[in-house]
């Protein structure tokens, strides 16, 4: 990538869960919409630290993306791995046990490694977003909302340059 490309290029977010078909593709989704609608230059993509690798967003995440008019049709789970962590220019986790797992993959990652709760508001990483695998559509709905609630967070901090 040239100089000039590499500056004409959006920011990177990468969200990271355990088996990225739930919280951290419903982050991604989210936040694209969200970024894009602020014209704020971040777009995301997602990984899982035990990835179910290939597999597509679960069944009832996607059903509450549509839901919020969002689409998540072709994403596959991926699993983390250095040169992700490398090329982002921010990790937000679902909890602090992902922080350290990326963490331990790429310790260089460090400074730019957050939870999401910790980032979006600028306190400890120490809280998690529940995962609603396995379980019913209103849980999934309620993760799906709390992960809403903390990407406007975050994209109001990245549109204002934090």
């Amino acid at each position: 990538m040239t100089e000039a490309s590499e500056r004409d290029r959006p920011a990177k977010v990468l969200f990271v869960c355990t088996a990225n078909v739930c919280r951290s593709p419903l982050a991604e989704a989210i936040f694209n919409v969200l970024a894009a609608e602020a014209n704020v230059p971040w777009r995301s993509c997602s990984a899982g630290v035990a990835a179910l690798a290939g597999e597509p967003i679960a069944p009832r995440a996607e059903a509450v993306l549509e839901e919020l008019g969002i689409s998540a049709r072709g994403h596959r789970a991926r699993q983390v791995d250095k040169a992700m962590l490398d090329e982002a220019d921010l990790v937000l986790t679902m909890t602090p046990q992902h922080a350290a797992e990326v963490n331990r993959i790429s310790t260089g990652s460090s400074p730019k490694v957050h939870t999401l709760l910790g980032y979006a508001h600028g306190a400890s990483d120490h809280e998690s977003i529940p995962d609603p695998y396995g379980q019913s559509v209103a849980v999934h709905r309620m993760a799906a909302h709390q992960l809403l609630y903390h990407l406007q967070r975050t994209v109001e901090r990245l549109g204002d340059g934090r």
